[in-house]
């Protein structure tokens, strides 16, 4: 029960594992602490009207064993449980871009109602707008660089048309401001490469909404599905192109900065030390295996959680799994 957890786990975060870490961001602490103390224990008698216990279950982070002493509560692998919960973020993410998207067009329903009430012989053109019809949208993506005068943010998938880029954009004008979001996935796309050399900021945050691009204060276009492929929402209202740029810039203060170097992807030694990372080695066993040195194995690990944007070296591990990494 949680009442007897181990002292062990009372520990001062600097002294925690990168798993323990993990779980505590991921989980309350009263369910961490339990399921923590599961995986060190290995099994216990559990009482059915446990809510803890209950909700370990109910979040999948353990399982009911029967036994003679009666049944045993047994916690799932570490690794597979905090797959679980990133899916379970992740599905929770995508439910509240969608609510964000319904909130945007009701938005503009109910300010373009206001503005025929107040004026009807002054209707402004329409505040949101959704585009489904192929050649329009496709020339909608293409074309909505071609008329920034100050700043461009956009927020790029692998999916639909490409992003098309002035080379180089750092030869206009010094006051213009190119801004690019993309998972980190993404980097292995030619597209990152051609927006770094003409100029552009890249930046990679390991969830994003949907593909968008907010032209100064001028309108915003955002996708109705991940790649933005199948429709997508013309906004010209000032006041939502004001909020979906602070909804922006708030991505890209957490994000992380990609450099030249990222986008080449990992090499042989790297997806190497990943692996063996991966399996559960330390840093010393990886380097007496791969005869080199433990200084430079950490290296190599410090890049790759770079490379897949993971804050531990768990979630980087994580990470490769998620994005095909180990082949």
């Amino acid at each position: 029960m949680v009442a007897n957890v181990t002292a062990g786990f009372s520990r001062q975060p600097q002294d925690l594992s990168e798993h323990e870490k993990l779980v505590r961001e991921l989980l309350p602490a009263d369910v961490a602490e339990a399921y923590l103390e599961l995986t060190h224990t290995g099994a216990r008698v559990t009482h059915g009207a446990d809510p803890i216990d209950q909700e370990l279950l109910n979040r999948q982070l353990a399982y009911v064993q029967p036994d003679l002493d009666g049944p045993l509560i047994r916690a799932v692998d570490p690794l597979i449980a905090v797959t679980g919960l990133l899916t379970q973020v992740h599905h929770e993410l995508t439910k509240q871009h969608g609510r964000l998207l319904q909130g945007y067009v009701a938005a503009a329903e109910m300010h373009q109602l206001q503005l025929h009430d107040r004026r009807t012989e002054h209707v402004p053109s329409v505040l949101a707008q959704v585009i489904t019809e192929p050649d329009e949208l496709a020339a909608r993506w293409t074309t909505s660089i071609q008329t920034v005068q100050c700043t461009y943010r956009s927020i790029v998938t692998g999916e639909g048309p490409a992003p098309v880029l002035p080379a180089p954009i750092n030869a206009q004008c010094n006051t213009m401001q190119y801004r690019q979001l993309c998972t980190p996935e993404y980097l292995a796309e030619p597209g990152v490469q051609t927006a770094l050399d003409a100029g552009v900021e890249v930046r990679t945050v390991r969830e994003l909404p949907t593909r968008m691009v907010i032209v100064d204060d001028h309108f915003a276009l955002v996708g109705l599905a991940a790649g933005g492929s199948t429709g997508a929402l013309l906004v010209r209202s000032s006041e939502l192109v004001a909020a979906l740029t602070q909804y922006y810039d708030q991505l890209w203060e957490s994000a992380t900065p990609v450099t030249q170097t990222q986008t080449k992807g990992l090499g042989g030694t790297e997806r190497e030390v990943l692996r063996l990372l991966v399996h559960g080695l330390k840093d010393e066993a990886i380097a007496r295996h791969l005869q080199i040195s433990v200084r430079t194995v950490r290296r190599h690990i410090a890049a790759i959680m770079e490379f897949v944007d993971a804050p531990t070296r768990f979630a980087a591990g994580a990470a490769a799994h998620r994005l095909g990494l180990l082949g």
